[in-house]
This record gives C-alpha cells, structure tokens and sequence, in this order.
C-alpha cells in the first residue's frame, strides 16, 4: 500500500507516518537508514514490517509527535500507546480492572444512585465525568447538573442519566432520590472522606433507610496520591516506621523517586486510589436496618480492599510511594 506524504516539514511526515501507524494497529514505528536512503517500518502484531523506503534522509529533528521518542544515533522508535478504551479511560485514573468490571453492570443497568465521595481536590469531578462518557454511546440523553434548580429542570428533560456534582444539602439529595425513583440514572458526588462516611452523610441529610437502601447501587471512594515516573523510579527494601504503618515486612521491595528528564523530581502527577460498596442485597440491608459504620463496613471489604489497602496494592506496584499511601490510610 502506497502511504502518500508532504515531506515539507519534520512534523508533517511524522504525523502521517504515525496516523498510518495507529490506522494499522501498530505498536512502534522505526525509522532508520536503509543504504542510501530511509526505511519506515512498523511493529504489528510482533513483527516488522515496511511502510515505505524513501531515497533520501527523512528529516525529523525537533517535530513534537506527542508520543515516547527514542532516539540511537541515526535511529528513531516512537512506542505508540494503545487506542483509549472507556475501560481504558477508568483504568488511566487508578481504578483497578476489577472494580471496572463491578461497576459494569451497575452503569448497563440504567437506573439508581452512584455516589462519588472525597475531599475537595480529590479528583472525584474528574471521575464522574468519566462515568458519564461510559454511557455515551448515543443512545441516551445525559444532562450534568450543578444545583437543585438545575436538577428539576433535568427531570423535565427526559434524561437518562444525570450527574450531580455535588449533594451538600437535603434538597438535592432528595431530589437525588426522587429521580432514581423515576427511573434515572444519577451519579452524585458527595463531600466525605470515604465510601462509609458517604453513607453517613447521607443519613444526616435525613434520607429514609429504606430509600437509600432500595436506590443506592455503589459508593466510590477516592483520594489522589503522587504517580511515580515509571522511567526513573527505582526499588529499594521497605524499612521503618513508615513500612510498619503499612504492615510491610522488613525487607519488602517498594519503589523510591530519583528524578529524571521526563518527571518532577521522580512523580509524573497524580493517581487515584479507589474503594468501592456495592449495593448487593445484604448491603441493602444494614442501610435499611439501620447499620452503623463498622458493621457496614465489614461487610463491604470482606473480600474488596478499602482506601488503605488499595494504597498499599498501588506502593507494591510500584505506582507510588510507602509515604504516599501512609497519607492516604491516615484519611
């Protein structure tokens, strides 16, 4: 196949190698002196293959690709990372294929509350608004709404899902409720350190157990902690008093910032760090019944990590570091 190109400039034949490249499914593309003159070739599915020779030197100092460059004398190899997925969208924030996985069936369903719970700066927005492009397959109608005005406007609209940004005050969260009863989708974000306070908030904002229990689908839970540079971190043995914190034996390999051309002193911003309450039956339960913090949950993180632990996942991982995750568990 013929790749036509405007060698005029670094960038332009660069961004038409790598758009052919990416059209392919590419995962490298490697440019480099052939004889006389230039071969492109791309990494597909493991192997290499020729996209074009061109009798000349390609030109391609200082174009700004936007991808990973490395650079061997007269060698180029830009890595291509994989299309985004909606999957891929949530995995990128921190969320851990499993949690996406429990969530699936929660956001098909079409209808109940999502609570998004944190601080402020916490990224939460930021997460509600990935939940919401989850859905945008153009089949429904998705309105965003920041106020109790806003949100009876949304119910006359005919949504489908609807995102709330914050629910700070009795209003919203009944109309909240009242929209889920109408067979709305609603995801809220909700001002409280973690998945149990959200509950809690909830309930001090005067919501009926059994209205809670019978709408609430999932509660998640996140803080942000610092991300690693993957290119210059570099492991070392888990020591301290930090390490106990974590419950890390003494010796556990753990990963420490050095600092590099391509990070801030060792982090490449931040990452999220999720903890999730399903709204299975036995948790409809013991919010209907009344249940308080630690009965509810103990139920929730039998077998899923809460905000603590998911730190300390993320710190064997070599996402982030023992402190980082210490600040996290600390709430």
């Amino acid at each position: 196949m013929e790749l036509l190109l405007e060698p005029d400039a670094g960038l332009d034949l660069a961004t038409g190698i790598l758009d052919e490249a990416r059209r392919r499914g590419a995962t490298h593309v490697h440019v480099e002196p052939a004889g006389e003159g230039t071969q492109v070739r791309l990494r597909i599915a493991g192997q290499l293959v020729e996209l074009l020779r061109v009798p000349g030197r390609i030109e391609l100092d200082g174009a700004d690709t936007g991808v990973d460059t490395a650079r061997f004398g007269d060698r180029i190899v830009f890595h291509l990372p994989p299309p985004a997925t909606r999957h891929g969208e949530l995995e990128a924030l921190g969320m851990a294929p499993a949690l996406v996985r429990t969530l699936d069936p929660i956001l098909a369903r079409g209808n109940g509350l999502v609570l998004v719970a944190g601080p402020p700066g916490s990224g939460r927005t930021t997460t509600l608004r990935t939940l919401l492009r989850q859905l945008d397959d153009g089949t429904r109608n998705l309105l965003a709404v920041e106020t109790a005005a806003d949100l009876r406007d949304a119910l006359r609209q005919d949504a489908d899902a609807i995102l709330i940004g914050a629910i700070a005050d009795r209003e919203t969260a009944q109309l909240a409720i009242q929209a889920v009863e109408a067979g709305h989708l609603v995801l809220a974000g909700i001002d409280a350190g973690d998945s149990i306070a959200a509950i809690q908030q909830m309930r001090a904002l005067r919501i009926e157990p059994f209205q809670l229990a019978s709408t609430l689908r999932a509660v998640i839970a996140q803080r942000l902690v610092r991300h690693l540079c993957r290119h210059c971190r570099r492991p070392v043995q888990a020591q301290g008093s930090v390490s106990a914190l974590l419950g890390f034996d003494p010796g556990t390999i753990v990963y420490a910032p050095m600092g590099c051309e391509r990070c801030d002193e060792g982090f490449s911003g931040r990452i999220a760090v999720f903890e999730a309450i399903r709204g299975d039956a036995p948790m409809r339960r013991l919010i209907n019944d009344g249940g308080d913090g630690s009965i509810i949950a103990r139920h929730a993180f039998l077998n899923a990590p809460n905000l603590g632990s998911a730190a300390r996942a993320m710190v064997r991982e070599g996402l982030t570091t023992p402190e980082e995750a210490v600040r996290v568990s600390k709430g």
